[in-house]
């Protein structure tokens, strides 16, 4: 502290030893000051001057950045200065000095740095070393803020007082206890300001052995939410004549001045001073009445569970959803009972994850215990809330009782929210699912932990069954169909080429989709496979499956579409043409397809979750130790709002495109056939051409049709809900998981055995090959 309390011989000793002292303060932004110390200015005595008078000028320095700040002030006055916190009282320069954090002086030169905080005021005064000195003086302050300093006359000031007592017949209140009897007696004191600046409140009683506290609050107060538009709070509870407190007060609010005593029950008169540069109206009001809602109900065991601490010891609790009608505080309380605490969520309570959306809430509890009987908060009329009552022990079963207090009435009614599906883990370690089931969501509870294959549950093993069973069978008709398209007669035109590739998609999508089973039931019933080969796993073989599973969708389209292009040509259709475009969109669509799946492995992670058990591992010490007893990998898509509307719509073009492309063009082939029968022949009518070329072409549509149905379960279960419970129903929805791979293993069904053309090439070859065996 500078020069507080010690001679003035000691002053440039210990301003000489501080000096060397340096404190980083960016002076980027400098305020400056000049003025006079004349005989007319104000005097006053320091303690320990021995009688001696000095001259000084008061100056208001107010801050729109909280920061450290540097004076310093020149002059052959040999100047020194003081900072003070609000207020100066020339009679008791020691209440409200600040400690500087640096400061050096010399005869001419002053130098000091404080630490200066915004919305606050303060005074810094300005005097000399020695007694009545006067003469020319300047400041230059510098900062990281702007710094406004301005002349201030405290001696000036206009005092504005009120006094009053505080009685028997004073109403009561809570003040800062949690005791459910109101004990505290207060005076609501109304205070009107005509301009907008700081005011310094002081208070003083009758007795001095009564603690005084003085609260200011903004708009109204309300007796039941004491802590509600609070604004100012100072306690004046130990023996000390500092009782005052200086804030800004907007001439455009009504302030609510309470006074009360630091101890129940207590009485004692008291008076009000509020000093500042303009007049301040004071007078007597009552709190405002506030409205009541009150919600009862009971804690069971059909109540719902969740972990309250993440350290798996469980709570019952109850969920109330909050209607808010006006904006403001409310006050909540649960009665007498000891035992219930509560919490306020903003929008949506997680039981897996309970520090997720708590909104912090003034707690006014008791020392001797964990009651938490009243509770404060701001609320807002535009937001959804969700109250959480439980207990402070777990597995409790009691009664409850929950009273609000505010600004208007509350509606409070209990719900049950389901929607833990939507993640997975455990408590306090959770991941977001996105929309739409994967294998892993399906299959990752069914498969038990370090067990055999054999002894799975029989979902996980007639899942690897079926798995091997496609395998084999889309091996045999890949074979069949790359035998019958490798031919150059069945090559002719760009379809061979098509159906080719086709064949060779469609083997490759069986092949990882076998894998993809087998690495979902391995990875989750061996847990000493290493995180690497689960992350590279888990962001690849998806993406690959999709890859070659809507590639070889699409070149079945290239088929149809051709077909349709060489009807509507005719006799003009260019083989050449055709072969040689079929293979630039062979060579493409890859490229396009894994353009659109590029976010696929971006969002595609491995999500850990680790289940604890707290053990004691020194009885002596009472020392616990968290011991992982089972840890889990998943594989987890989680995308944004925007990515998951994107992967939907790219969902869509995959599987809806090829569809339609086969169904248009099948219909355009029987509609452009009959029309050319027509044109040579019209010995029939149209209509009759029509269902010729319908009999002999509906295989087409038919075929688009089942494909679609088979193709429409994988578009089904993308589209579900990641909060969807997927044990329920985990036969049917593996069921459609592998039914939309049934395609991938019908090329040689679908192409070939209809047509004599190609059941003739496939001979050829097949003989071809038993002939050179």
């Amino acid at each position: 502290m500078l020069i507080n309390n010690i001679p003035n011989i000691f002053i440039v000793f210990l301003l000489f030893l501080i000096g060397g002292t340096s404190v980083d303060v960016s002076s980027t932004i400098e305020a400056t000051y000049s003025s006079v110390l004349t005989e007319n200015h104000t005097i006053y005595s320091r303690p320990f001057s021995s009688g001696s008078i000095y001259y000084y000028e008061t100056i208001e320095v107010v801050t729109t950045k909280s920061g450290l700040h540097t004076v310093v002030i020149d002059g052959r006055i040999n100047p020194i200065a003081y900072l003070y916190k609000g207020y100066f009282d020339r009679f008791k320069t020691t209440h409200s000095q600040l400690d500087l954090i640096t400061g050096y002086s010399d005869r001419n030169h002053f130098n000091a740095t404080f630490e200066l905080l915004i919305d606050t005021r303060y005074i810094l005064v300005v005097t000399t070393f020695n007694s009545s000195v006067i003469g020319p003086f300047s400041i230059t302050l510098f900062g990281s803020s702007i710094v406004q300093l301005e002349r201030i006359h405290i001696e000036q000031f206009i005092e504005s007082n009120y006094t009053s007592a505080l009685s028997k017949d004073r109403d009561k209140y809570y003040a800062l206890s949690c005791d459910f009897i109101p004990e505290y007696y207060y005076e609501a004191i109304q205070i009107n300001v005509n301009k907008s600046d700081f005011y310094t409140v002081f208070g003083s009683v009758a007795n001095i052995n009564i603690g005084l506290v003085m609260f200011i609050y903004e708009h109204d107060f309300y007796a039941v939410i004491p802590r509600g538009n609070l604004s100012v709070q100072h306690d004046i509870c130990i023996g000390t004549d500092l009782r005052h407190t200086t804030t800004k007060l907007l001439a455009n609010i009504r302030y609510i001045l309470v006074i009360t005593t630091c101890s129940s029950s207590k009485t004692v008169d008291f008076s009000i001073q509020v000093l500042g540069r303009n007049n301040v109206s004071l007078r007597r009001t009552h709190s405002s009445l506030g409205f009541h809602s009150n919600y009862s109900s009971k804690l069971t065991t059909k109540s719902q569970m969740y972990d309250k601490n993440c350290i798996r010891s469980y709570y019952y609790y109850e969920s109330l959803r909050l209607t808010i009608p006006i904006d403001g505080y409310y006050g909540f309380s649960t009665g007498k009972s000891s035992d219930i605490n509560i919490n306020l969520y903003k929008n949506h309570f997680d039981p897996l994850n309970p520090r997720q959306n708590l909104v912090e809430i003034g707690r006014h509890g008791c020392s001797n215990g964990d009651r938490d009987g009243r509770y404060t908060a701001h609320l807002e009329s535009d937001m959804t809330y969700t109250l959480l009552v439980t207990t402070s022990r777990p597995m409790r079963m009691t009664s409850f009782s929950i009273d609000v207090y505010g600004l208007s009435n509350i509606t409070l009614h209990h719900f049950v929210d389901n929607s833990i599906s939507c993640y997975v883990g455990g408590a306090c370690n959770i991941q977001v699912k996105s929309i739409g089931l994967t294998l892993d969501d399906i299959l990752r509870l069914e498969v038990n932990r370090n067990i055999s294959i054999g002894d799975q549950p029989l979902l996980v093993k007639m899942s690897t069954t079926f798995a091997t069973i496609m395998f084999i069978t889309g091996i045999i008709n890949s074979l069949c169909s790359i035998l019958t398209f490798q031919n150059e007669k069945s090559r002719t035109v760009g379809c061979g080429l098509y159906l080719l590739a086709s064949s060779v998609t469609s083997l490759l999508t069986i092949t990882i989709f076998m894998l993809k089973v087998w690495f979902v039931v391995v990875t989750n019933m061996d847990t000493s496979v290493h995180s690497s080969i689960l992350e590279g796993g888990c962001k690849s073989i998806e993406s690959i499956l999709k890859l070659f599973f809507y590639w070889d969708a699409w070149l079945n389209a290239c088929v149809a579409v051709e077909r349709a292009a060489n009807v509507y040509k005719g006799i003009s259709f260019d083989k050449e043409k055709s072969k040689r475009f079929a293979r630039w969109i062979i060579f493409i669509l890859p490229i396009v397809i894994m353009g659109t799946l590029v976010h696929e492995p971006l969002y595609r992670q491995v999500f850990m979750h680790e289940t604890n058990e707290t053990k004691r591992i020194d009885e002596t010490r009472n020392v616990f130790e968290e011991i992982v007893i089972d840890r889990r990998f998943w594989c987890l898509t989680s995308y944004s709002h925007s990515i998951q509307n994107y992967n939907t719509a790219i969902l869509f073009i995959h599987l809806l495109g090829p569809f339609l492309a086969n169904l248009f063009s099948a219909i355009f082939i029987i509609i452009r056939s009959a029309r050319r029968r027509l044109e040579a022949q019209k010995r029939q009518k149209y209509g009759e051409y029509l269902r010729e070329q319908w009999n002999e072409h509906k295989q087409l549509v038919i075929s688009s049709i089942i494909l679609l149905f088979l193709s429409a379960p994988r578009l089904i279960i993308s589209l579900l809900s990641g909060c969807t419970n997927v044990s329920d129903q985990a036969w049917l929805y593996l069921s459609a998981y592998f039914i939309s791979f049934i395609p991938s293993i019908l090329v040689f069904v679908v192409f070939v055995v209809p047509s004599s053309s190609y059941q003739k090439i496939f001979k050829e070859s097949f003989l071809g090959i038993c002939k050179r065996q």
